[in-house]
């Protein structure tokens, strides 16, 4: 497999800067796309309910990764680097289960403006970056482990899921520690839907005091939520210690 090559030097590159180049494409999209349809029952409408149910489901599968995650595997960090191959768990609804949920939240999000030309530009973005990105991952893997990723590449699709070859790994479910590696990704679920519905409102010059009441509502309501799950995470992580 190409190890050294432009896919892969590209993909390296990517890599490093994959938490921050959907941004600026985000910007562009909502200062230069028109507001987004509130067609439906007033506030809450079929795209909401659509694009939170999309958006959840990728939430649930970084969820089921990271809740069962091994030490020196899948993280966050700048480099491509992993010390043990896994093959188990929510590795065998696809390869890159990780990249398949962060593609279903931002789906779910775009989703809930009904704009198809927003929705176009998603998935464009994010299948350029995440076939160079994979490219590379996979260039590393068959490098570092050999025959046993080659096995696993050719048995679990890349990207596509097939939900019923989940299986439990044999190892504890970890809540701490998915609240504390997912609580801006679980801030953001909860509040920006609201942020959005706010945007476009006041773009349109629809936003009466009514609605801004209860957006507000909504949006401290979720913020409060959220941090009120944190710091519970946060105390219970303290007391296991020592």
């Amino acid at each position: 497999m190409e190890r050294t090559g432009t896919t892969v030097r590209i993909g390296i590159w990517l890599f490093k800067y994959r938490s921050y180049l959907f941004v600026p494409l985000l910007v562009v999209l909502l200062v230069f796309r028109k507001p987004g349809t509130t067609a439906g029952w007033g506030l809450i409408t079929m795209a909401d309910l659509t694009g939170l149910f999309v958006a959840l489901c990728g939430f649930a599968l970084r969820v089921a990764v990271i809740a069962y995650k091994k030490p020196g595997t899948s993280g966050r960090g700048t480099n491509i680097e992993v010390r043990e191959l896994v093959t188990d768990g929510a590795y065998q609804v696809c390869r890159n289960p990780l990249y398949l949920g962060n593609f279903l939240i931002w789906m779910g999000l775009v989703v809930m403006r009904w704009d198809l030309v927003f929705l176009a530009a998603i998935v464009v973005f994010f299948a350029i970056e995440y076939y160079f990105i994979i490219r590379a991952e996979e260039a590393y893997l068959s490098g570092h482990f050999g025959k046993a990723y080659d096995d696993f590449r050719k048995s679990v699709p890349a990207f596509f899921p097939r939900p019923g070859a989940f299986r439990k790994p044999d190892r504890t479910f970890n809540m701490h520690k998915v609240i504390k590696a997912e609580s801006a990704l679980l801030l953001l679920l909860l509040v920006t839907p609201a942020l959005l519905k706010v945007y476009d409102y006041v773009r349109r010059g629809d936003l009466t005091r009514e609605m801004a009441i209860v957006l507000s509502v909504d949006i401290v309501g979720m913020a409060a939520l959220w941090r009120i799950v944190y710091r519970a995470n946060e105390l219970r992580g303290a007391a296991r210690k020592p």
